[in-house]
């Protein structure tokens, strides 16, 4: 898949586990293949809109010459509003279709009145309802596309249906002209109906492909998805954080109430830590009751921040049957030079460090191989705030200080 954005929606957790999570994981798939295909298509329709004018410019239809230069700059404004994030993929390409559609019907009913008269059949642009068919499955999910594609088949139906019949009563009408049209309506049926297996095909297809990268259980990304984004990120050299968590005493949750409670457990972490995430941020679960959340673009300060809400929201949280829990959480940043081993070596060492220190805890990985608990304080703080008894200032094992009054802990083997 297009490693530049991952297929997940905003927050795949919120909607459940299986099905749920793999509709979530197509429709963000099928969003950036949208995109990426649009701002391909935006620029090359309105060359094809200049081309055509350039071509007849001597003997052009007056139609053409008011509708060619409006279409073209509505696909260049919808192409650069997309690649400004102005609008959504869905409303730019949907903007844009809309508008070829109406000058294509459009000109299907002006050509009625002058070409098709002289010569007897449709004119070049009808050539072009095929491309319009085919691009209505790549703005519009399969089930909606037919539904677009029938309606201006319909169209289409009554602007030729009407023209023949005024032709008709006017004694005009050949067997020419009829098979011109005939065979265009045919062809366009026979087009929007193979446009709608390859779509039900690709749907079909996507959610196989989805169900690799979607753990069944929590209906989170998981590890073999969160591995391969955050390798694209190191190798495109796209900055992020990192936060490694695991859930405190789970074993004594499985042993205790079963392993379906243990089971719900892992669910609603899931649910509760993401509802902190936004943007591109997602959380895969790693393993067992590890999980992982990719924060790109985001400092140890944001990831500090953002790993300390969701630490508070899951400490306050009321499981069924098994009451409150806790988790110990590890923040690291990339760095350039860093491979993932790297990062990731010290976002564990930092979570097992919180688990050494007492757990329901947040400690962040240095560059230079620390690791500290209340580091990166507000600077508008004179003091670190205490959230709880977590969160004392010094390593209760250790008892290091740093010279910024700080704990430090070396990570070993660093």
């Amino acid at each position: 898949m297009n490693s530049q954005r991952p297929p997940f929606t905003d927050h795949p957790q919120g909607r459940g586990a299986g099905v749920a999570g793999s509709d979530a994981l197509s429709f963000k798939t099928w969003n950036a293949v949208q995109r990426l295909v649009f701002l391909w298509l935006g620029p090359v329709g309105a060359l094809a809109c200049v081309a055509a004018l350039a071509t007849q410019w001597r003997h052009i239809d007056p139609f053409d010459r008011f509708a060619l230069p409006i279409l073209a700059a509505v696909l260049l404004l919808m192409t650069a509003v997309l690649a400004l994030n102005v609008l959504s993929v869905a409303v730019a390409t949907r903007v844009a279709f809309v508008a070829t559609s109406l000058y294509f019907l459009l000109g299907l009913d002006h050509q009625f009145r002058d070409f098709f008269r002289n010569h007897q059949m449709l004119s070049e642009s009808s050539y072009w309802f095929a491309v319009l068919y085919a691009t209505a499955f790549i703005s519009f999910p399969s089930r909606r596309a037919i539904q677009v594609c029938a309606a201006i088949f319909v169209c289409s139906l009554l602007i030729c249906g009407f023209h023949l019949l005024i032709l008709g009563t006017q004694g005009l009408l050949t067997d020419r002209m009829t098979a011109s049209v005939v065979q265009f309506l045919i062809s366009s049926v026979v087009l929007v109906l193979a446009q709608f297996a390859v779509g039900r095909l690709r749907q079909q297809l996507d959610q196989v492909r989805a169900a690799a990268y979607l753990d069944v259980l929590t209906g989170l990304p998981n590890r073999r998805y969160g591995q391969q984004q955050l390798e694209n990120m190191v190798q495109n050299a796209r900055a992020f954080s990192l936060v490694m968590l695991d859930i405190d005493h789970f074993k004594k949750v499985n042993d205790t109430y079963g392993h379906q409670a243990g089971d719900l457990v892992l669910r609603e972490t899931g649910r509760v830590i993401s509802r902190h995430l936004s943007g591109k941020q997602f959380m895969a679960r790693w393993g067992g009751e590890e999980f992982v959340l990719v924060l790109p673009g985001i400092h140890k300060q944001g990831g500090k921040k953002l790993a300390e809400a969701a630490r508070q929201d899951l400490y306050q949280h009321v499981f069924d049957q098994v009451g409150g829990l806790t988790a110990s959480f590890g923040v690291a940043e990339w760095v350039s030079g860093d491979d993932l081993e790297a990062v990731m070596r010290r976002a564990d060492a930092a979570l097992y460090a919180a688990k050494r220190q007492g757990r329901n805890g947040v400690r962040v990985a240095m560059e230079d191989g620390r690791l500290t608990r209340l580091d990166l304080p507000d600077p508008n703080q004179t003091a670190p705030e205490r959230s709880d008894p977590g969160s004392a200032e010094t390593d209760s094992q250790t008892g290091d200080i740093s010279e910024t009054g700080r704990t430090l802990e070396r990570i070993p083997g660093d």
